[in-house]
């Protein structure tokens, strides 16, 4: 019986495993293959048969100039955020750590509250205080916007890696003569890149591809998915174009997830 219960334990997980793999396959990669095919589309429209290769889509990109400047409002926005959040959300992913079990679980609550209210109440409410206040609207405010959602995020993260990390290593670290700044910077550190890399990147895309909340505090600026949402409707042939850079930026996001992870191996391969 016990046996019995094993394989169909097995089973299960092979089944689970097999349909995850496919739903990712089907929703996620291959409309992503659809829009790299398209983005080098001869003809602006979705057609099938495919009519021919091109690369008209990407030598247009040169030619309309906001796209650079959405583009480098999104980067430096979201380069911003991360770092303001990587810097006020690392610390409390330590001392969440550090707390009695009721203290730590209350404050988990507290930093989980803003990933279950909708960005659409968090950007009306935003909008609201800026107004109440007299701060105009600006980056600086999608800034400060997307800083108070992602720095929950970041902490959530750190205070997992290290709730997992054996405070034995750090404890032989400075039986050994090291002081606590060697040690964080020679072993923590190490050990902790997988999980701030992890916070970086997320936080660096949910500030970059965020609309709703970019567009409530943003005022007369725009972003590349403000820019976007600005355009689809009165400029029909620009969706290839769209395409086009929505495949620079995917083929940007992998080089620098590589690099990180690359950098991350190094990081911790004495351990």
């Amino acid at each position: 019986m016990k046996l019995s219960t094993k394989r169909i334990d097995i089973l299960i997980r092979k089944i689970l495993a097999v349909y995850t793999s496919i739903a990712i396959i089907i929703f996620i990669y291959l409309p992503i293959l659809i829009l790299i095919i398209y983005s080098f589309h001869v003809s602006p429209y979705f057609t099938v048969p495919f009519q021919g290769f091109s690369l008209r889509w990407y030598k247009a990109l040169l030619e309309i100039p906001e796209i650079a400047d959405a583009l480098w409002n999104s980067i430096w926005i979201a380069t911003a955020v991360t770092a303001l959040s990587l810097a006020l959300g690392i610390p409390p992913g330590f001392a969440i750590i550090r707390w009695k079990a009721k203290a730590r679980t209350a404050y988990l609550i507290y930093l989980m509250i803003p990933f279950v209210i909708p960005w659409l109440l968090i950007g009306v409410a935003d909008l609201i205080f800026y107004i109440a206040i007299g701060m105009p609207l600006s980056n600086l405010t999608v800034i400060l916007s997307h800083v108070t959602y992602s720095i929950p995020l970041v902490a959530v993260i750190v205070s997992a890696r290290v709730f997992a990390l054996n405070p034995s290593i750090e404890e032989a670290s400075m039986d050994l003569g090291a002081d606590e700044l060697t040690t964080f910077k020679n072993i923590t550190l190490p050990l902790l890149f997988p999980a701030i890399a992890s916070a970086a990147i997320i936080t660096f895309a949910w500030s970059f591809d965020n609309f709703i909340i970019t567009y409530f505090t943003i005022g007369e600026g725009y972003t590349f998915p403000v820019w976007v949402w600005s355009v689809l409707g009165r400029r029909p042939k620009i969706l290839p174009v769209i395409n086009a850079v929505s495949v620079l930026i995917f083929t940007a996001s992998i080089i620098a997830i590589y690099l990180i992870i690359k950098i991350g191996g190094k990081e911790s391969i004495i351990f």
